[in-house]
């Protein structure tokens, strides 16, 4: 009898550990703005999660945990992501780079699916770890180790240097604590 309240309380933490309540503590909102086709036609909202007392320059290392979502407003085809992402990549980085981290984006490269108004990828780095993940509604598609790879490919929205959208960065960053230069 003295093994099911402790299957009991077991059960309960692993329950409570996998429960979005207890995600939402570790990783929040840090920032969310949109996309936007010719500044008319909304294409994505994107949203920002990170621990509560993160820093641009930890986010933009590697060095602690993300989520970037992307809750897509209109129909956009597989290709356009892969496209749009290495023109931003090839203007962020140098080739030798890029060939570092080459493996890690073909992986997410040849998991993007077509997606359509309603849907919502999520790309999330765990600093633990060392792992990126990227879902679509929820169903992961890929999983790459490098930590490399998740500062240089999450850099396409976040970096200061030529981000898809700079208006889109400055917003994901806005509810960052200033950090103060010394």
């Amino acid at each position: 009898m003295a093994r099911l309240p402790f299957f009991l309380l077991t059960l309960g933490l692993i329950l409570a550990l996998q429960s979005p309540a207890h995600a939402a503590t570790e990783l929040a909102p840090i920032g969310s703005g949109s996309v936007r086709y010719l500044g008319l036609i909304k294409v994505y909202d994107a949203t920002l999660y990170a621990p509560l007392q993160s820093s641009e320059t930890a986010i933009l290392g590697a060095e602690q945990s993300i989520c970037l979502q992307l809750d897509y407003a209109v129909d956009v085809p597989s290709s356009a992501f892969i496209e749009a992402a290495e023109t931003i990549l090839a203007r962020q980085h140098e080739p030798d780079v890029l060939t570092r981290v080459r493996p890690q984006i073909d992986v997410i490269h040849g998991s993007y699916r077509d997606v359509g108004d309603g849907d919502s990828y999520r790309l999330c780095y765990d600093d633990t770890s060392g792992r990126s993940r990227l879902a679509l509604n929820d169903e992961i598609l890929a999983t790459v180790d490098s930590a490399e790879f998740a500062a240089i490919y999450f850099g396409i929205w976040l970096s200061p240097d030529q981000p898809l959208d700079e208006s889109l960065r400055d917003d994901l960053f806005a509810g960052l604590k200033q950090e103060i230069n010394k």
